[in-house]
C-alpha cells in the first residue's frame, strides 16, 4: 500500500509574494535571520500587509537553529500569539519557523494553531514543503531530525526575485542539497511512482540549470527553475525518505559546521558507490541516469552509474566546491578528523534518514565510508 498526501499550497512565479497582501487582522510573527533584518530585505515582506495586521519579526535564527534559538522564538511567539507565521530565509529560518510552530502548538504556549507560510530565498532544502526539521545538539556535535505533520506549511511562496542576489557558493551548495535530495528520494525504501516523477523532473531541472545560476546568478529562468526543482525535490523526499549521504552529511555538518549542502556534495558520490552494491538499487541509479539523459538505454547498469557519480563529481568540481573534507577551508588534519570518526559512525547509524536507505550500514562500512570522505 502507498499513502500520498501533499498538504502544502504553492505559489510559484514573480510577483508571487504579491498574495501576502489578502491578508488583514492578523498578528503576524516573521521568522528570518539576521542579514535578511539587517539588509532590508524584509520590507519585501512586511510591505505587502496592511495597517490593520500586526507585525512581529524574530531575527535570530543562526545558520544551525539550536534548541536554544527555538526555545527564544517559541517564547517570543507566546507573547504575542500569532494567528500567521512566516518562515523568511533560508533552510535554517524555516526549520526556526518550524520548530516555533511545533513547540508552540504542543506544549500550549499558543491557544490557536496559527497559519504557517513558508518563503525560501535560497533554492536548496526544500523546507518548505516538508515535516522534517533539522536541528543542532551543540553538547552532542550532532544533527537532529524531527518530523511531524504539524511542520507541514499551509502555504509555499516561491518567488524567484528572492533569489537573484544569492552568492555562487551559496548557490553551488544549495543547489547541490535539491540534487542529493532528488537522488536519494528516487531511490529510497519507500519510493514509489508518485514520488520518482517528481525526484527525475527535479534531478533534470537542477543539471540543466543549477550551472547557469552559479555562473549567471541573475538569470530569471534559471532562478526560478532551480526555485521549482527544489520545491520538487522536497516534495519526493517528504513522500519517501532520504538515505546514507544525508546521514553521513548531517554528521560531517555537526562537527565540523559545514554548510549543509556541501556536506551533502562530498557524501553523495560515495553513498552512490556503496548503494550501488545491490543490483536492483544500482539499476535504479542507472535508470534515473538514463531519464535524465545521461546514459543511453544500451549501456549498462554499472556503466550508467559510473557516469551518472562522473558528471556529479564533474559539476561539483566546476563549481569550485571541495570533493573531500581534506579540501575544505580550514579543514581538520587526518589526526583529528580520524580520532572524530567513531562518533560520526555512532550518530550516522541513529540518524533520521538512514532507515530509508535500501543497503544496511554496519559500523565497518560506515567507519569506511567516513574515511574515504576525507
Amino acid at each position: 500500500m502507498t499513502v500520498c498526501q501533499i498538504v502544502t499550497k504553492v505559489i510559484s512565479g514573480e510577483k508571487a509574494l504579491d498574495n501576502l497582501s489578502a491578508y488583514h487582522h492578523q498578528r503576524v510573527l516573521i521568522v528570518c535571520d539576521p542579514f535578511l533584518s539587517e539588509n532590508g530585505t524584509i520590507h519585501l515582506i512586511t510591505e505587502q500587509f496592511d495597517c490593520s495586521n500586526e507585525i512581529h519579526v524574530f531575527s535570530d535564527t543562526v545558520p544551525d537553529p539550536t534548541m536554544d534559538v527555538i526555545v527564544k522564538a517559541v517564547a517570543q511567539a507566546q507573547r504575542i500569539q500569532p494567528t500567521l507565521i512566516i518562515g523568511f530565509g533560508g533552510g535554517a529560518a524555516i526549520d526556526t519557523a518550524k520548530g516555533v510552530k511545533y513547540f508552540a502548538v504542543k506544549g500550549k504556549a499558543v491557544t490557536e494553531k496559527p497559519v504557517f507560510i513558508a518563503i525560501p530565498t535560497t533554492s536548496g532544502t526544500g523546507s518548505e514543503m516538508t515535516a522534517f526539521a533539522v536541528f543542532t545538539e551543540t553538547e552532542n556535535h550532532r544533527k537532529i531530525a524531527l518530523v511531524d505533520d504539524i511542520m507541514h506549511a499551509d502555504i509555499a511562496i516561491l518567488d524567484p526575485q528572492l533569489t537573484l542576489t544569492v552568492p555562487p557558493s551559496v548557490t553551488a551548495n544549495t543547489g547541490f542539497d535539491v540534487i542529493t535530495h532528488a537522488i536519494e528520494a528516487y531511490v529510497s525504501k519507500s519510493a514509489s511512482p508518485f514520488t520518482d516523477g517528481v525526484a527525475c523532473v527535479s534531478l533534470e531541472l537542477a543539471l540543466k540549470f543549477l550551472p547557469i545560476c552559479y555562473h549567471q546568478g541573475r538569470d530569471i529562468e534559471a532562478r526560478e527553475n532551480m526555485h521549482t526543482a527544489s520545491n520538487l525535490a522536497g516534495t519526493a523526499f517528504d513522500l519517501s525518505g532520504l538515505g546514507l549521504a544525508h546521514s553521513m552529511a548531517h554528521q560531517l555538518g555537526g562537527m565540523y559546521h559545514l554548510p549543509h549542502g556541501l556536506a551533502c556534495a562530498i557524501c553523495l558520490p560515495l553513498s552512490i558507490r556503496y548503494n550501488s552494491a545491490i543490483p536492483d538499487v544500482c539499476n535504479k541509479y542507472a535508470e534515473l541516469a538514463r531519464k535524465v539523459g545521461l546514459s543511453l538505454r544500451s549501456m549498462s547498469d554499472k556503466d550508467s552509474v559510473a557516469i551518472l557519480i562522473a558528471v556529479l563529481e564533474e559539476m561539483i568540481a566546476s563549481m569550485n566546491m571541495p570533493l573531500s573534507m581534506r579540501q575544505i577551508k580550514n579543514a581538520p588534519t587526518w589526526e583529528t578528523y580520524k580520532a572524530s570518526i567513531p562518533e560520526l559512525v555512532q550518530n550516522a547509524l541513529v540518524d533520521r534518514c538512514l532507515p530509508e536507505n535500501q543497503r544496511t550500514l554496519t559500523v565497518k562500512d560506515a567507519t569506511e565510508l567516513f574515511k574515504q570522505a576525507y
